[in-house]
């Protein structure tokens, strides 16, 4: 009968699921910490003499303290004499790039990172850039994003050059003093690389961190490192009238054309949720370390469930939904200046973050096509395409030994960022460009990200610089 054969191939499809869910099974291994002998005050010391330094951007550039931005580069210059020593310094423009020559040339690294920081607000409980500390934690605008992998790296290479270390590969050092207003300093960067004909191996800049609670089951803390950046766009619509006395107003005016317009595209299915590669590569790192069987039986055969694990990123929210379609944030309106005036034209800003394998061209054509309003025009204000995904190879595995060598029972998962980088200029002359901030990152910690009373514990500035180290011994 035909149902015997259904029923077979149903009970053979199983024990075929069955068996690729336990083989989808990953135990950490122990892993002996290797701890570094460094003097923890001069990290901290050196940390906290940066954050004094206020490095802040601004969009107008008379509002810049360039005196803040010189005095940070002559930091840069006097107080690591091993580098300076060994490497050739150059500035480009608001940023500093330091090369250090290695045995190799063929396979050059690139350390990125900023030094500017975002205004602060009069809302601090302590002063923003005093470097202050308690036993816990030190305070400060850039404590968190990003001082403290520009201390780091400088920090840890200096150590590296006072024991004798000589780097198999070239070693580049590239900050910029422009990443929190988008300015141009890495492009120009590389630009230098391209005109030089300098191909880098492996670029390596902020971006994920180490957290918890990262995924169902899963109670060892995660290395995420982006390997991939949505890209985005911001737009503006825009609708026109004769305007007029709000006493008698049209059936549609510039604000309510845009009002329809805002409610379709919240509401319309055209972008849709899709796994991409460095969303299943994510997966493919993490799932098999859950303690859940049924969650292991899901992401083992992600072919037959993709609508449930969509499910799941949809009722997950947050992250983890961003990661698996295009979002639209709908940020700023304009209309009229006058309660009883009609206007005579409306705006709406829309941040738009692109999935990968969409591009800016294919969500203007959604959105022209769901508005369905030749009376409403759209604004392309900045564009930034995703970016392709980079290589997850024996390079790859530098972080799991350095990461593993100072957080003790850490998962390391490529990932994809939702957030952008600088470092989304290089995907164009580099195949690994990898996106990772070395310290523990909690739910409150995120929040203090360019906000009120950021701040850093002791511990995180003095690991970091011991992963950069592990890392160094490596190249």
């Amino acid at each position: 009968m035909w149902w015997q054969y259904l029923v077979s191939a149903f009970i053979l499809l199983l024990i075929v699921l069955i068996i690729k869910t336990f083989m989808f099974h990953e135990k950490l291994l122990p892993h002996e910490l290797k701890d570094i002998d460094v003097d923890e005050e001069k990290i901290l010391e050196s940390f906290k003499k940066k954050l004094k330094i206020k490095t802040v951007s601004y969009h107008r550039k008379e509002d810049i303290d360039q005196q803040a931005f010189s005095d940070f580069k002559t930091l840069l210059k006097n107080d690591y004499p091993l580098i300076n020593k060994n490497a050739t310094y150059m500035e480009i423009g608001t940023g500093v790039l330091f090369h250090i020559k290695g045995k190799s040339k063929d396979k050059p690294i690139v350390f990125m990172a900023h030094f500017d920081v975002v205004p602060v607000s009069k809302n601090w409980s302590v002063e923003p850039f005093s470097g202050i500390s308690d036993d816990t934690y030190i305070y400060g605008r850039g404590t968190l994003d990003t001082k403290v992998t520009v201390n780091a790296i400088m920090e840890s290479i200096e150590y590296v050059l006072s024991k004798n270390h000589q780097f198999k590969q070239d070693i580049y050092i590239a900050f910029s003093g422009e990443e929190e207003i988008g300015g141009p300093t890495q492009q120009l960067m590389v630009s230098y690389f391209e005109e030089n004909h300098i191909k880098p191996h492996l670029v390596f800049d902020e971006g994920g961190a180490i957290v918890s609670n990262m995924f169902p089951g899963v109670s060892q803390k995660v290395a995420v490192i982006g390997v991939a950046e949505k890209g985005f766009t911001n737009i503006e619509l825009s609708a026109k009238s004769k305007g007029g006395h709000a006493s008698t107003p049209p059936k549609d005016t510039p604000v309510t054309m845009l009002a329809h317009a805002i409610d379709k595209l919240n509401h319309h299915k055209a972008f849709k949720m899709k796994l991409t590669k460095p969303i299943k590569t994510m997966f493919d790192h993490i799932a098999p370390y859950s303690s859940s069987f049924a969650i292991r039986f899901i992401f083992a055969n992600i072919w037959l469930f993709k609508p449930i694990i969509k499910l799941i990123a949809k009722l997950s929210g947050g992250e983890l939904y961003a990661m698996f379609k295009t979002t639209l944030a709908f940020t700023v309106l304009n209309g009229s200046k006058a309660l009883n005036v009609l206007p005579n034209e409306a705006t709406v800003g829309i941040n738009i973050r692109i999935r990968p394998e969409e591009t800016s061209k294919d969500v203007i054509d959604k959105i022209k096509k769901i508005i369905n309003n030749d009376d409403i025009s759209i604004k392309v204000l900045q564009v930034s395409e995703p970016t392709p995904t980079s290589l997850v190879d024996d390079t790859f595995k530098l972080f799991d030994e350095a990461i593993k060598n100072t957080w003790q029972d850490t998962i390391v998962s490529p990932y994809l960022m939702v957030a952008t980088t600088d470092s989304r200029h290089y995907h164009r002359i580099c195949d690994r460009v990898y996106k990772f901030a070395p310290y523990q990152l909690t739910k409150a910690d995120l929040k203090l990200i360019h906000g009120d009373d950021e701040r850093i514990t002791k511990e995180n500035v003095i690991n970091s610089t011991k992963f950069y180290i592990h890392f160094l011994y490596q190249i």
